[in-house]
C-alpha cells in the first residue's frame, strides 16, 4: 500500500475540489508560503481593527505554523506527518473558491488541477 501524501491529493474548496500535485521541496515551499500569506490576509481582512497603527508586522496567534514546524521540514517528515499536514491544508482550502485557489497557485507556480465541482 502506498504511503498517504498530503501534497498529492484533492482538497475541497467552497465550490469544488483542487488537486495538489506537489513533488519537490521547492513546490512545497511555494505552497507553504502561499498558505501562510493567505491565512494572514484572511485574518487581516476580518480583524483589521486589531492591527498596529504604526505598521509593525502582525502575526496572529492562529497563523499557519508550518514554516518552522519540524514535522513538515523534509519530504520524509511530511510523509510521516501527512495526516497533520492534510488537516492544515484542508482547513485553509475551505475558505476560497476553486478559481481563487487557482489564481493563487498559478501566481506562485504551485502545480495543481481543478476537479469537477463537488455538487452540481
Amino acid at each position: 500500500m502506498a504511503e498517504f501524501n498530503a501534497l498529492q491529493r484533492a482538497y475541497r474548496a467552497t465550490d469544488g475540489w483542487v488537486h495538489l500535485v506537489i513533488r519537490t521541496d521547492v513546490e512545497w515551499r511555494r505552497l507553504r508560503d502561499m498558505l501562510g500569506e493567505a491565512a494572514l490576509a484572511d485574518h487581516m481582512w476580518d480583524h483589521h481593527e486589531r492591527h498596529p497603527a504604526d505598521g509593525e508586522a502582525y502575526l496572529p496567534e492562529f497563523q499557519l505554523h508550518i514554516t518552522d514546524d519540524p514535522r513538515f521540514e523534509t519530504a520524509e517528515s511530511r510523509l510521516a506527518h501527512a495526516s497533520e499536514l492534510s488537516s492544515v491544508i484542508s482547513a485553509a482550502f475551505r475558505n476560497r473558491t476553486q478559481r481563487e485557489w487557482a489564481d493563487l497557485l498559478e501566481a506562485r507556480g504551485v502545480p495543481y488541477e481543478i476537479r469537477a465541482p463537488a455538487h452540481r
